[in-house]
């Protein structure tokens, strides 16, 4: 599998980290890397899997970790979900019931 796309777009203190295709553990640590960054230096984030086709038990761990992160230092972390987000990404946030978790925006 080839590296898939994460590309982050910051406006006013506020960051927007976006998934392409399949993301799992090969990406999972330099997702993490880049929203710890963020929460890090006071930025709330919204990560948008309107593009994501597939992501693992490794990248939801991140975003659990990240979320309570954000929490902690009063910083919105959301997470947007779209008509082409993949299946297998909302499969596997409602098997697990980790969409209550989330504050989730759909556009």
């Amino acid at each position: 599998m080839r590296p898939q796309p994460i590309s982050v777009t910051i406006e006013h203190d506020h960051a927007t980290v976006t998934l392409r295709g399949e993301h799992e553990t090969y990406t999972a640590d330099k997702l993490a890397k880049q929203l710890r960054a963020l929460i890090d230096e006071g930025v709330s984030v919204t990560v948008d899997l309107r593009e994501a086709t597939f992501i693992d038990s490794t990248v939801v761990g991140v975003l659990l970790a990240i979320r309570r992160e954000a929490e902690e230092r009063q910083l919105d972390f959301e997470l947007v979900l779209g008509r082409d987000t993949g299946w297998p990404v909302r499969r596997i946030l409602e098997v697990t019931g980790l969409e209550r978790q989330f504050r989730l925006v759909q556009p």
